[in-house]
């Protein structure tokens, strides 16, 4: 050692240069001898874990450095020194140092370490070698620890716990060791356990799989009547027992069980959509063959599948991804043990395209067929061409609506089966009643919806008379001057003479909140609108009311499918006492999510709806009549605590002019990206496919789809998929889109052209959330 002010130090001594030097320099000549050696020998491993313990003290560093004698040679000599005190010493077991020279030569002294068979690791600034194995982390090393706390993520946690847990169940079943109370245990046998070991493949032999089901199955029966005889479980199984679906629960197990399709129809309230599922998964886990079910239960939208799955499992007593788990576009909450998943129609439409049989799943649920969206419609022919190869497979079809005769026939004559709905009653009102009783006066000025000094064109657009009328409007026009509402005032009737149908009535739904918020009782009200630009100018023009602009009596909230899902599950919350819930909302309202405070609707009678034009080949977004059982569906959002009231915001013989179903989206809507996914599944012919449907589209439409598929090089003359057409099939985008996307990675622009389809791809990336609407302006 060359430093004489560090051997001080290490022997723990304040000796001058001198005196250490000869010290250290007769230390070789001593030691070796064997009467010296006892004395020596013991006060260098006395003075060991000290010199150990402090040498690396921060005190000393700028000592260190101002020694330009200290070089790499000289520290590693050092180290060779402690590292083997350490290996001689019994009670010291490791060597922390803080030094910066350590850090430099940190490789050095690990390969040191390493052929003295020790075992070094650097934790930030902190060197450590130590006689056994060190961790990746010390938290007693972090000077950061309280800022930086190491927490492992959940979908971690829980995937290493069940695979602990399968590993446990497969130490039992190896050595035969299973629970007293298990109904399986006489039926493993140890001895056909396979060693992981002998055979790579052995996690996958049936057999031994089968008996980890089992065992899972038992834990899953176990842990269910666990919480069902729990003071929590049986008070929410007294709420379940409640709902009208618990007394059709035997019938409804019997005919799944003896039918591979059946049709259930239920009324608002019923519980269905929460209930039924739950009932199969319930069933097949108290027979012992819970972990062998997996359940699929489709939702036409993002916020009621995360909703449901949510509800479904707080009743089940669980955090939510355990057994209950959901699916969306982008985001989802699911684990390796989830027997019950909520999703999106596309979502299994994406499964279907990878695994056409299914393979595992044993129930699928459709919920709100009634609908009729593209996605259900196609996922309908799907499923019937999978049922003949899948003939353990059950689908239960659900609608709110009491159209299932069309469903049932379509299936061959499935079973069906209706739920009678639990609600208080709901009272509706009709625009003339609604005028009567508030004495709002409806003149060609006041029902001018105001979007603001940016959307004035679309102000004058509703003075200028449409050009064009579809087959509703033409048949509302017609009821409308049919009818004399003699039974009203004079006031009433001039105001029903002046309503401009192709308005939505801005002022008019203010008129009508004021008067529920004055004179009305309490409770929360629900506001159907068309879309985003309806909703945001409306929400503007409320907030500037000294009424329903009060944040201490009125809270006002927005529910759309471009919101972000926080924001979307605030309308599920119960406001402050004293203050009045709104939610303004789209038609997304009408089913699935069930908002229990609602006694009032306000209902403006419109939907947007992407209408096709085949002779033109060309979309396009506009706001049409709703149909009758859309109008009855928004009517039963009301009456969930307690009696409602409905206002439809316009008149009754409009209302009985409307369709009694909504014009399925397959009729009305452009056929490329669903074509592109029908070639997708190794389907011949695109028109064969599509006239299997519920509703067969026009074959124009098909033919302008097919067509356009071979413009942009999706489909050759033979209407089969080239490579350009398999890529876009991947891409859950519109295929023009799509394309775009391929292009600008071939050409190395990627960058600029992702950023112009999501702008193209959604409505408008600069309006959501609404509170950051003037930043991103």
């Amino acid at each position: 050692m060359q430093n004489p002010k560090l051997r001080c130090f290490l022997l723990g001594f304040n000796f001058t240069n001198a005196r250490v030097s000869t010290l250290f320099d007769s230390l070789p000549f001593i030691l070796p001898n064997t009467s010296s050696a006892r004395f020596y020998l013991p006060l260098r491993r006395r003075l060991c874990g000290y010199a150990v313990e402090q040498f690396s003290d921060d005190e000393y560093e700028c000592d260190f450095e101002s020694h330009k004698a200290s070089s790499s040679v000289a520290n590693i000599d050092e180290w060779k020194w402690k590292l083997g005190m350490l290996s001689r010493s019994e009670n010291d077991q490791e060597i922390i140092s803080r030094d910066k020279r350590d850090r430099r030569d940190y490789e050095q002294i690990s390969n040191l370490a390493k052929r003295m068979g020790l075992y070094s690791e650097m934790y930030g600034k902190v060197v450590v070698a130590s006689k056994v194995p060190l961790p990746n982390y010390r938290p007693d090393l972090d000077d950061k620890r309280p800022q930086r706390e190491v927490v492992v993520p959940l979908g971690l946690q829980r995937r290493v716990e069940g695979l602990l847990q399968e590993y446990l169940d497969r130490l039992q079943l190896n050595s035969g060791k299973v629970g007293e109370n298990s109904d399986i245990a006489n039926s493993i046998d140890p001895a056909e356990y396979v060693n992981p070991d002998e055979n790579p493949d052995s996690f996958l032999d049936s057999s031994v799989m089968e008996k980890v089901l089992q065992r899972r199955s038992l834990r899953l029966r176990n842990m269910q009547r666990a919480w069902q005889e729990s003071p929590e479980g049986k008070k929410m199984m007294e709420f379940r027992k409640s709902l009208p679906a618990f007394k059709e629960k035997e019938r409804l197990l019997q005919a799944i069980a003896r039918n591979q399709v059946i049709v259930i129809s239920g009324e608002t309230g019923c519980g269905k959509t929460t209930q039924l599922p739950q009932y199969i998964l319930e069933s097949e886990i108290e027979t012992g063959r819970g972990a062998f079910c997996s359940i699929i239960c489709t939702q036409p939208r993002r916020i009621s599948a995360m909703a449901v799955a949510e509800r479904v499992s707080s009743e089940r007593g669980e955090p939510l991804g355990e057994t209950v788990g959901y699916k969306v576009r982008l985001e989802g909450m699911k684990g390796k043990n989830t027997q019950l998943l909520f999703c999106t129609s596309g979502i299994l439409l994406r499964r279907l395209l990878s695994d056409r049989n299914l393979n595992g799943i044993t129930h699928v649920f459709v919920d709100e067929i009634h609908e009729r969206g593209m996605n259900e419609d196609f996922l309908l022919i799907v499923l019937k061409d999978l049922l003949p190869r899948r003939q353990d497979l059950r689908l239960i079809l659900m609608s709110a609506t009491l159209n299932a005769e069309l469903f049932s026939n379509y299936f061959g004559g499935a079973p069906k089966i209706h739920i009678p709905g639990f609600t208080y009653p709901v009272r509706a009102h009709f625009l003339e009643d609604v005028l009567e009783f508030t004495g709002y006066k409806l003149t060609s000025f006041n029902q001018i919806d105001d979007y603001g000094q940016e959307k004035m064109w679309k102000m004058q657009k509703q003075l200028a008379p449409r050009k064009r009328k579809n087959q509703i409007t033409a048949l509302v026009e017609d009821a409308l001057n049919k009818s004399s509402f003699e039974n009203y005032s004079s006031r009433a009737r001039d105001s029903l003479a002046c309503w401009m149908p192709d308005c939505i009535g801005f002022n008019l739904i203010e008129a009508v909140l004021c008067h529920i918020c004055r004179k009305e009782r309490p409770g929360a009200v629900l506001v159907f609108m068309t879309g985003w630009e309806d909703i945001s100018s409306l929400r503007d023009q409320l907030k500037a009311h000294p009424l329903l602009g009060d944040p201490n009596r009125v809270l006002l909230l927005t529910c759309h499918g471009s919101m972000a899902t926080s924001e979307q599950k605030l309308i599920f919350e119960k406001p402050p006492p004293n203050i009045r819930k709104i939610v303004l909302a789209t038609n997304m309202a009408e089913a699935s999510i069930t908002i229990n405070d609602i006694v009032f609707v306000v209902d403006c009678g419109k939907a947007k709806e992407t209408t096709y034009d085949a002779l033109n080949n060309t979309p396009c977004l506009l706001p049409s009549w709703i149909s009758q059982a859309s109008a009855r569906q928004r009517r039963g959002r009301a009456g969930r605590v307690q009696p409602g009231e409905c206002y439809h915001l316009y008149p009754r013989c409009v209302y009985e002019a409307f369709s009694e179903y909504q014009l399925p989206e397959l009729l009305r809507t452009p056929l490329n990206s669903l074509c592109l996914q029908i070639k997708s599944l190794q389907v011949e012919s695109i028109g064969g496919f599509l006239s299997a449907a519920l509703q067969a589209p026009e074959p124009l439409a098909v033919q302008n789809a097919i067509d356009f598929l071979k413009m942009v090089g999706a489909l050759d003359e033979k209407e089969n998929l080239t490579n350009l057409g398999k890529f876009l099939a991947m891409l859950p985008v519109d295929p023009k889109l799509g394309k775009m996307l391929i292009m600008g990675a071939i050409f190395r622009c990627f960058d600029p052209v992702l950023t112009i389809v999501s702008g193209l791809s959604v409505r408008d990336p600069f309006l959501l959330p609404q509170d950051k609407k003037d930043v991103s302006a």
